[in-house]
């Protein structure tokens, strides 16, 4: 997986957050059904009434995994309303309903109002715990100070969570800003800002591993008087409408370059010498036949192109020189027409 999608898969925090939450909610509805079998099998004075909220906690648990919704306040007090008649009642396994509970909702209210939260579900045990016992022993005070503990440095988990997910967020957010601006500075770098072409610097690094392919050099006849004539702004729409035919020219394996000035190269990967021609006198025709106007004066533009073939054992640099080779004796054939090396 690539940066930008880790990037995207963490956009972050509230997605893994919301997972989280979810599935200690599912955790927490398996642990009622363990103190719902317990009761069963073993029962006690008020196994009833256990039965009957382990019920209620389940049901209601696991609508509320079912409909995906993220942790309320109104959740909050209803499980901690059944927590607590459950401790009351000397249900087995409550004491860890009270942990899944507090892991959620510090999930959901971050790390500013973790210990509050915290506070709040602390009182509550605490007080259930009272009202169960007769007598308080030193075993119940060790038990109680226990979870009371365990309900801090879960908050501390959660929080610590928290930052380490939202310090992955910004640092990854980061990342990808600089990958995005990398990759729209090369883009710039290697792109002609007239034609929408690729240019000169993308032309060799592109070819430089290409072991065989049809190049074809395509030069604009008479450009320069062209742009002394009508001048250079026609001269850029010139330019920008054959790059245009360039581009519908072509196809998606292809790659088409503004080489500098009124000069264009075509690679053409993968084809013939045959068919390279083709697409060069495709290529020409279109251009001889493109309406130009100048102030409502129709200017005539033509092309001339070069066509060679690289093959593996012929460098870039002399498959270039053989094409370049080829356009000059299409220019002085006449212009507006294509020869092969």
């Amino acid at each position: 997986m690539s940066a930008i999608n880790r990037v995207h898969a963490a956009r972050v925090w509230g997605d893994s957050a919301s997972q989280l939450q979810i599935v200690t909610r599912r955790i927490s509805t398996i642990s009622a059904m363990f103190t719902l079998v317990a009761t069963v099998l073993n029962p006690s004075t008020h196994w009833a009434l256990i039965v009957v909220m382990s019920v209620i906690y389940v049901i209601y648990n696991t609508a509320l995994s079912w409909r995906r919704s993220k942790p309320q306040l109104g959740e909050l007090m209803v499980n901690l309303a059944l927590c607590a008649g459950l401790t009351i009642v000397g249900a087995v396994y409550s004491n860890v309903l009270y942990h899944l509970l507090l892991l959620r909702m510090v999930l959901k209210v971050g790390r500013d109002r973790a210990m509050r939260m915290a506070v709040a579900v602390s009182f509550v045990y605490l007080a259930a715990n009272m009202i169960k016992v007769d007598s308080v022993a030193a075993a119940f005070l060790l038990e109680t100070i226990y979870n009371v503990i365990g309900f801090a440095v879960l908050s501390f988990t959660a929080v610590y969570m928290h930052n380490v997910m939202e310090t992955q967020m910004r640092n990854e957010g980061q990342i990808a800003e600089l990958m995005r601006q990398n990759a729209h500075h090369y883009q710039m770098a290697h792109t002609d800002g007239l034609t929408g072409l690729l240019n000169h610097r993308a032309y060799l690094e592109k070819t430089a591993d290409l072991p065989q392919y049809v190049l074809l050099i395509v030069d604009i006849d008479h450009f320069k008087k062209l742009n002394d004539t009508y001048g250079h702004l026609f001269g850029d729409q010139v330019l920008t409408t054959i790059g245009n035919i360039i581009k519908m020219s072509i196809r998606n394996k292809d790659m088409a370059f503004r080489y500098g000035g009124e000069e264009f190269a075509l690679v053409l990967p993968g084809t013939s010498l045959d068919l390279g021609l083709k697409i060069a006198e495709r290529l020409r025709y279109q251009v001889a036949n493109c309406e130009f106007f100048h102030n409502s004066e129709q200017v005539k533009v033509t092309i001339s192109i070069g066509v060679s073939r690289k093959n593996p054992s012929v460098a870039c640099q002399d498959a270039f020189r053989e094409a370049d080779s080829a356009l000059y004796r299409a220019k002085r054939q006449g212009r507006n027409q294509c020869a092969v090396f």
